[in-house]
């Protein structure tokens, strides 16, 4: 009789039929930003948000859970970002589809926060919406982060602009020094960007 043999390679374990996937653990999606799940129900009229994501929008979360009114959640967004935030949602559920949306919270006792819903809409064999659902991102360190960045880029301009600037008064070019002044104006108007708001004087 011959020698079976195994099909399988050494070291290789088999694949598991049907096996479900292991859920991504909670420390990896907070490492990712990842503060929550939506729900939008278009038939009922609520969107159901995760605690956390509740939370970070100054929401009761337990109310949260079971569904809020659109108008409710906008409510809790800042009041600049409001109406964009309001026509992309109104114009995402005519055409369905991946969903993007960023905006800022209101001041909580969180703070001002910057978040991304992400996720899609989707849509009956009529064209009409039934259902959206995704996760929400905090990106408000990561945009932080930028900040400081491209404060440091500028910074570093201003800098290589005043040494331009002398180089050229050492060539007598007047031309080229008033070009280089020009620029020198538009980088002033960039580092004021990053000068912070003047607070309100108080009222006597």
């Amino acid at each position: 009789m011959g020698v079976k043999t195994s099909s399988l390679k050494a070291g290789v374990a088999p694949a598991r039929t049907g096996a479900a996937e292991a859920p991504i653990p909670q420390a990896v999606l907070e490492a990712s930003g990842v503060v929550g799940t939506w729900a939008h129900d278009y038939w009922a009229g609520q969107l159901a948000l995760s605690a956390t994501f509740a939370d970070l929008l100054g929401l009761d979360p337990e109310a949260a859970a079971g569904g809020v009114s659109l108008e409710v959640f906008l409510d809790h967004t800042h009041p600049e970002d409001r109406i964009r935030i309001e026509s992309y949602l109104h114009a995402m559920a005519e055409t369905g589809g991946p969903v993007e949306a960023e905006f800022r919270t209101r001041d909580t006792r969180t703070g001002i926060r910057t978040l991304l819903m992400r996720g899609r809409i989707e849509r009956d064999p009529a064209g009409g919406a039934t259902r959206g659902r995704g996760i929400a991102i905090d990106r408000t360190e990561e945009q932080a982060a930028n900040l400081v960045q491209s404060e440091r880029v500028v910074n570093r301009m201003a800098e290589h602009i005043i040494a331009l600037r002398d180089l050229a008064r050492a060539l007598h070019r007047p031309t080229l020094t008033d070009r280089i002044e020009h620029l020198m104006i538009e980088i002033g108007f960039e580092l004021a960007r990053f000068l912070p708001e003047p607070e309100d004087e108080p009222r006597h």
